[in-house]
């Protein structure tokens, strides 16, 4: 096969501005996106095969020329494959409980703090994963993401994960933990590869009122400290989370009292991130300050001084960011 990307062929990405192809926002691109109408499954297969039928032949969408990713060519692809659905992401709600002054949604969907659960999202999704189960197009293989917004509030989130740990799907979860769900912990000890990414950023009561906008500090650290318990021999796949944040949490004292509170958590596996997410799209913050670069490989090192045995991860391209100083590579 001479054109393939896996990333149109083989995801879905419910957005809460619609469906699309994969799981590469096009915030920007309208026709990219299949709206919430009464038909929009049928509409959205449909669209879908016709567009990977285009991309076989070379023929990518518009919106796919800012993709990165695009027109991967692989050798021994299976073609009865190519259709099936390995990447599911959910990132389609307007809702959160808290208010993180670095969020990316605030302003976007006009997002809305609540402390409820039982939240609805731009559309209900286990329909659709009900049908595409049905239709013979999940792989086996499939990796369900909950990303854009808090899924423990999310009125379906226990029947997604029950729906994953019975086909056992993995499922990458990203969560503030300020609400503990059972089922997380019982997707991780019953799937091949489910993991909880709590965003902490910071090792203080303090710092977390300041950067979270309320007062749940407690709550997290003692839901972290159950799923490290619950999860035993799999706990490395509970991950804590730090984004440096400029001006806010970028100094090492934060840092050390953040791999230390994990530590007594009981924490093994570290996710270490740069705020991006705006400073990426502003041409006045193109250029990545020297002292964030060094603080971030501080972090890593600082790490694997306390454990050579602790994990730690990030996006890979903030590490090319990082490496080239610049929000601006690859784009």
């Amino acid at each position: 096969m001479e054109n393939y990307c896996k990333r149109l062929s083989n995801g879905i990405n419910f957005n809460f501005k619609g469906i699309t192809f994969c799981s590469s926002l096009w915030s920007n691109v309208a026709s990219a996106y299949t709206p919430y109408d009464k038909h929009y499954i049928e509409n959205f297969l449909e669209r879908r095969h016709k567009t990977i039928e285009n991309a076989q032949k070379g023929i990518f969408p518009d919106y796919c020329n800012k993709c990165n990713s695009k027109m991967h060519t692989h050798d021994n692809i299976d073609e009865s494959c190519v259709e099936k659905i390995k990447f599911i992401e959910i990132y389609h709600w307007n809702q959160c409980n808290c208010a993180c002054f670095y969020c990316s949604n605030r302003e976007e969907t006009n997002l809305k703090i609540t402390e409820k659960r039982n939240q609805k999202g731009a559309i209900d999704v286990m329909p659709m994963l009900k049908k595409l189960k049905k239709l013979n197009l999940l792989d086996e293989h499939t990796e369900i993401s909950m990303v854009g917004g808090e899924p423990t509030i999310l009125k379906e989130f226990p029947e997604i994960l029950k729906f994953a740990i019975k086909n056992k799907f993995s499922v990458n979860i990203l969560s503030n933990g300020i609400l503990y769900e059972k089922y997380i912990s019982k997707a991780i000890n019953e799937t091949q590869n489910t993991t909880l990414i709590v965003s902490l950023d910071c090792g203080t009561k303090e710092m977390f009122k300041r950067i979270k906008g309320i007062d749940k500090y407690d709550d997290v650290i003692k839901n972290l400290k159950k799923y490290v318990k619950e999860t035993k021999e799999k706990s490395r796949n509970v991950i804590c989370k730090y984004i440096i944040l400029p001006g806010v949490n970028d100094n090492q004292e934060e840092i050390n009292k953040w791999i230390d509170l994990c530590t007594s958590i009981g924490i093994t596996n570290f996710f270490i991130t740069l705020e991006f997410c705006k400073s990426a799209n502003d041409p006045k913050k193109e250029n990545i300050p020297e002292e964030i670069c060094q603080l971030y490989e501080y972090t890593k090192t600082k790490i694997k001084e306390v454990n050579p045995n602790f994990s730690v991860s990030t996006y890979s391209f903030v590490d090319e960011f990082v490496k080239n100083r610049s929000y601006k590579v690859g784009h």
